[in-house]
């Protein structure tokens, strides 16, 4: 291996065992596949066949992919998050136990639904996503519990995940609550925010938009060079966090720091599957690696290794310790 491999190499093994509390939506996601062959004679519709009565396959979507990604690299993710008491809770709490997760800092709201999402895809194809979902800001009294059990926990913790997928688990005052806390105990916070929500971006640690997001973050389009350096470094100055780094699907990321120039990231020439969650794998490789001792700039290029590699896979998946270790060994 070469210096920069052995480098990323040593990054990737210290994954092992870091604890890291993730708060956010959990949600269920479902994949049904089947084969479409004809149009239907009732309307213009494709007829999605489906010969299997057990063909949906649950997996852990938002905050709890975060989770299984963290999970899949070596570390030890602690989940702080809200669900309801239905069926979908239930399916998603037996599949963190699946994967070694805890689920006991889960609070159960007795009113809330489980945000669940039902894709439909024929040959490794999306057709169709139902959303079963009734976003609405968690109680004050589950805000308190969620931020008492953190700051129990805090002093074993090394890095927060703010995943707001904006289903009402994230409030500004929970929010708010926690940062002081991971201030207190110089924990890290690295934040995959949502548009309409800057205020959790406020003065974390990094903050990953993808370019739709930034640019509405932003208030301006994003698509030149020169735009996207002044929009980037405004952007970061406005939320006050100390890295801001925006996805580009296909193009890469660009990453931003304090008194430095955009940092572009390139991405790797590669098919594309399904991208299902590759944001999520971003978050929690670049969280890892960053509290593994890796720069801003080597945390961005492992996170974007990641993601390379997981666009490959079909559905919410993740990437294993292994299979980034592989990737550093074989495509650095």
């Amino acid at each position: 291996m070469n210096k920069q491999q052995t480098r990323f190499a040593k990054i990737v093994r210290g994954f092992q065992g870091r604890r890291i509390a993730v708060l956010g939506d959990f949600i269920l996601d479902e994949f049904v596949r089947g084969e479409v062959n004809r149009i239907s004679p009732e309307a213009p519709v494709p007829v999605v066949l489906i010969q299997d009565s057990n063909a949906g396959t649950d997996y852990l979507g938002g905050a709890g992919n975060v989770a299984a990604n963290i999970a899949s690299l070596g570390g030890r993710p602690i989940p702080y998050g809200v669900v309801g008491n239905d069926r979908s809770g239930k399916r998603l709490r037996a599949l963190l136990e699946s994967c070694n997760i805890p689920s006991d800092m889960l609070i159960s709201e007795r009113r809330r639904i489980t945000p669940r999402k039902v894709r439909i895809a024929a040959h490794a194809h999306q057709l169709l996503r139902l959303d079963f979902e009734r976003p609405v800001a968690i109680a004050r009294g589950t805000a308190e519990k969620l931020a008492r059990n953190f700051s129990l926990q805090g002093r074993r913790l090394e890095a927060l995940i703010i995943s707001d997928y904006r289903k009402g688990t994230v409030t500004n005052e929970l929010y708010n609550h926690m940062k002081v806390l991971a201030r207190q105990r110089r924990i890290p916070v690295f934040v995959d925010p949502k548009p309409e929500h800057p205020e959790i971006c406020r003065q974390a640690t990094v903050v990953t938009p993808n370019l739709h997001e930034a640019e509405l973050m932003a208030r301006a389009p994003l698509r030149t060079g020169h735009d996207l350096e002044a929009g980037g470094q405004r952007l970061r100055a406005e939320l006050d966090c100390s890295c801001l780094l925006i996805t580009r699907g296909s193009e890469g990321m660009i990453l931003f720091e304090p008194n430095k120039a955009g940092q572009e990231i390139k991405s790797l020439p590669r098919p594309v599957y399904d991208v299902t969650g590759a944001g999520d794998t971003v978050l929690a490789t670049l969280a890892l690696a960053f509290i593994s001792g890796a720069s801003a700039r080597e945390a961005a290029e492992l996170a974007n290794l990641a993601a390379s590699r997981v666009v490959l896979k079909f559905g919410t998946a993740q990437i294993t310790q292994k299979e980034l270790l592989e990737a550093v060994t074989t495509e650095l």
